[in-house]
């Protein structure tokens, strides 16, 4: 039980983190909150016993890749401002989605009874055996989906 409690409030914090990181106004504590988030992935990891996966994440994600971005900040500068009027679309199309989602999981998961109770240590040691493969290629996708996009708009952008 207390090994859930741990996983929660990682998972929260991983959350927060995340939210600030994208919502914060300086891209210094947008890093600073990146930082905090690859770490507290590094933190489920050495929860879940895989204590070389959270070494990696350490080394390779709340380290190197930040020290990257943060290289970035300090040589361009911090020119980015967000516009404003945005975040009230955001929030609204965050809560449609919810909905969507709770909608969905609920529907999915009326067929599935007898319910039946797993540990968190369990789902989180079948996710990283079976599916770590399907989501490393998923997230590759995913990133050239959006550096693409990213592209085009600053194409975009350039023309006008």
């Amino acid at each position: 039980m207390s090994g859930n409690v741990y996983f929660w409030i990682v998972y929260a914090v991983i959350v927060f983190s995340a939210i600030i990181a994208l919502e914060a106004s300086s891209l210094l504590w947008a890093a600073v909150s990146f930082v905090v988030l690859l770490s507290e992935i590094a933190l489920v990891y050495f929860g879940l016993n895989m204590p070389v996966l959270g070494g990696v994440q350490l080394a390779v994600y709340a380290g190197g890749v930040t020290i990257l971005v943060l290289f970035a900040i300090m040589m361009i500068g911090e020119s980015y401002k967000k516009p404003p009027g945005k975040a009230v679309k955001a929030i609204v199309l965050s809560l449609i989605l919810l909905i969507i989602g709770i909608v969905f999981s609920f529907w999915s998961a009326i067929d599935t009874f007898p319910f039946k109770v797993y540990s968190t240590e369990a789902l989180g040691t079948v996710f990283v055996e079976k599916y770590s493969f399907f989501t490393i290629v998923l997230g590759f996708i995913v990133a050239a989906i959006l550096y693409m996009a990213n592209a085009i708009i600053t194409k975009k952008r350039e023309a006008e």
